[in-house]
């Protein structure tokens, strides 16, 4: 499962500051979100790190972390949203893995908006994680009783053909299934 913890875990920031920068210098140190549980205590870390600065500007001067956090634009460079904590934990109290929620962004285009609206669009929607489509349109044809269950042994399904036909009305990434 990769909730909280795991979602921020491989989130990491270089933090400098831009008056050490404008003096030539991009002393700073990568700092891992998930060590903190809140953007304040960051932002004391980051006050600690750079207290040589009377009132120091932070620079993102490079960071680490899934595309999702990139494409919702709560990273960039020398910037990180103020909310990152806060939408990190309404993805730890979903029910899905990050990596689903991930896919469903991915397979949506579903950036730039509320996480609470894509969650409750991917609860509406999700189907779960198969090998291939002909696995899925094999699941999901046998799980609606769409194929009969005793199907003559000179019958054959041509699994390939039927998922690529099936695959209009779905989508995938990364093995994770939702309906359009």
């Amino acid at each position: 499962m990769a909730k909280l913890q795991n979602c921020l875990e491989d989130f990491q920031i270089y933090v400098g500051t831009y008056s050490k920068y404008n003096s030539g210098s991009i002393y700073g140190e990568w700092l891992q979100l998930s060590n903190y549980s809140s953007y304040d205590e960051l932002l004391e870390a980051m006050r600690e790190l750079h207290q040589d600065e009377q009132d120091p500007e932070f620079m993102i001067q490079d960071y680490e972390c899934s595309e999702f956090f990139i494409k919702q634009k709560l990273i960039s460079e020398s910037h990180l949203s103020t909310h990152i904590y806060e939408i990190a934990e309404q993805i730890n109290s979903s029910d899905y893995d990050f990596e689903v929620i991930e896919a469903y962004a991915e397979c949506m285009s579903y950036y730039h908006k509320d996480v609470e609206d894509l969650l409750h669009n991917l609860s509406d929607s999700y189907f779960g994680q198969y090998n291939s489509d002909e696995d899925f349109a094999q699941d999901i044809l046998e799980q609606d009783g769409s194929i009969p269950e005793n199907l003559p042994s000179y019958i054959y399904i041509d699994w390939e053909a039927t998922a690529r036909h099936l695959m209009y009305d779905y989508m995938s990434s990364n093995g994770y299934y939702f309906k359009n």
